[in-house]
């Protein structure tokens, strides 16, 4: 038991003093380019070292030469560049696929020990390989790069950026729309006016409206006879929308007219943009239909799939079923008037 918990913390090897003295030449001296590192006899020893021939970039072919297909190893390669300490290192733990397993298990426990007995300070970057392509100068260079690179965002963290690089650089012109507290009011056309008072004189029952993001205007996309089916049909599935709807149904025996606004945004399937501008569009537009357009809108409603609308969904939206008050249990009282009394016997 002893010598298991041992093997999964720490190897017990230990550097030898020949490792030891090579590890100083190499960061003191300007000769030495590589030290190959292996283990022998519970030891970690330098089995093969290298000269400078040139600078590191084509001096980096020495490291896959000292690499064997079945033999684990370490390497330190030596950059030209220095840091406070000295010479900056590059640290190569090679564990080749076709190794045994406990040669691999091996090198990965004694590795904390050779970083330490080298000297952390001294190691720049680490690489890790299984095949000679993780190893070479190309592998090097795309480790740096990922290091340098900025962390990975969620697709949360990347819409918020996206969105907040979009408010940064827009384009805001006093002519072409007005900020105002909820939203942004792009100016409507009047081909859109017109169908919005058609449908509230009853010569159409559906009017579907769009934003010119380029132009910065609320254009008539659709107007139409529709029912509801074929207003589900006619959503968009690859871009965002306004709908205005009258939606003629019977309700507790009298037949009803209720017009709703329906915003239509399928979710990814769209630019972070356009589902900013239609979102941040909505509440202005909603103010010109009841406002400007004067159509008593029923039911401000949004979805993102055309799925979603039909006519149980949108029934059960505007007559949502009453909750009828239920009287909890009361448990009925015992027989007899008043409380519990206490009656003593008779002495």
């Amino acid at each position: 038991f002893q010598q298991k918990s041992a093997m999964s913390h720490q190897t017990g090897i230990r550097a030898s003093a020949e490792l030891l003295e090579s590890f100083n030449c190499a960061k003191t001296t300007d000769t030495i380019r590589l030290i190959k590192v292996t283990i022998e006899d519970e030891s970690l020893v330098a089995s093969q070292m290298c000269d400078v021939q040139g600078d590191y970039k084509s001096d980096f072919s020495f490291l896959a030469s000292t690499l064997k297909d079945k033999e684990p190893c370490y390497v330190f390669f030596r950059l030209d560049s220095k840091n406070a300490s000295g010479y900056d290192f590059v640290f190569v733990a090679w564990s080749p696929d076709f190794s045994h397993v406990k040669s691999k298990m091996l090198y990965a426990a004694t590795k904390a020990t050779v970083k330490t007995a080298f000297g952390k300070q001294y190691i720049k970057a680490e690489l890790y390989g299984t095949v000679l392509p993780d190893v070479t100068f190309e592998a090097y260079e795309k480790h740096l790069a990922s290091e340098a690179a900025p962390p990975p965002l969620t697709m949360e963290e990347l819409e918020k950026e996206e969105i907040r690089h979009a408010e940064t650089h827009a384009d805001i012109s006093i002519a072409s729309r007005q900020q105002i507290a909820t939203g942004v009011a792009f100016p409507t056309e009047q081909n859109a006016i017109d169908a919005l008072n058609a449908l509230k004189s009853g010569k159409i029952t559906y009017v579907q409206l769009s934003l010119d993001l380029e132009n910065e205007l609320v254009t008539l996309a659709r107007k139409d006879n529709l029912g509801i089916d074929d207003v589900a049909a006619a959503i968009p599935d690859d871009h965002a929308r306004y709908h205005v709807f009258n939606y003629k149904h019977s309700h507790e025996g009298d037949n009803i007219e209720s017009i709703v606004f329906v915003y239509s945004c399928p979710g990814y399937h769209c630019s972070v943009k356009e589902r900013m501008m239609y979102s941040s569009c909505k509440a202005p537009l909603i103010d010109v239909v009841e406002n400007q357009a004067s159509v008593p809108i029923a039911k401000k409603l949004e979805i993102s799939e055309a799925a979603e609308f039909t006519q149980e969904w949108l029934y059960d939206t505007l007559h949502p079923a009453k909750v009828v008050f239920k009287q909890d249990f009361k448990r009925p009282q015992r027989p007899g008037k008043g409380g519990r009394r206490l009656i003593r016997g008779k002495k």
